[in-house]
């Protein structure tokens, strides 16, 4: 009798396990506001006779989870670049392009990328020889800005991770 009934408890117990598992699982991003991260950041620093550029890249990744009540419509505010520990403001604001046209919106449940180029050559402006310094400082630094999320009142901070430029 005992054997009947550890075998009726793991029959029952199997078949709400895969009950579960055939509903799909709960959805457990708790994302209601659109969370920003800067990804893929890279920056070659260049001096010359003319002065010092910058060029780089990254992406802004904006991630909104399945909870939010509606899509989100995202502004970029401005972007810098700091250092490492963020207490110092290096460029600032820092020239960005993008092709993607701006606000985008950002449906629950995905993510959005956005790539950046950074320029200071000359079409961007050359870059006082003493900032070369502070780009090149063996801390690193970072991209560092802000978005508008029509979700949220106020600006949300976004900065990448510590990066090291390649230094010429």
């Amino acid at each position: 009798m005992k054997a009947r009934a550890r075998r009726s408890a793991a029959t029952s117990l199997a078949v709400a396990v895969l009950a579960v598992a055939a509903s799909g699982c709960i959805n457990t991003d708790a994302a209601v506001f659109v969370e920003p991260s800067i990804v893929s950041p890279g920056v070659t620093v260049f001096s010359h006779v003319l002065g010092t550029g910058m060029t780089g890249s990254f992406a802004l990744q904006l991630h909104l989870g399945a909870r939010a009540s509606g899509p989100s419509r995202v502004a970029v505010r401005t972007f810098a670049i700091t250092s490492a520990d963020q207490k110092t403001s290096i460029i600032e604001p820092l020239p960005v392009e993008t092709m993607a046209a701006l606000p985008v919106e950002v449906a629950p449940d995905s993510d959005v990328f956005v790539p950046f180029n950074v320029d200071t050559g000359p079409q961007g402006g050359m870059l006082p020889a003493d900032v070369a310094a502070a780009l090149c400082a063996p801390e690193g630094i970072r991209i560092t800005g802000a978005i508008e999320d029509s979700l949220e009142d106020g600006a949300t901070p976004v900065a990448s991770a510590v990066l090291h430029p390649v230094c010429q």
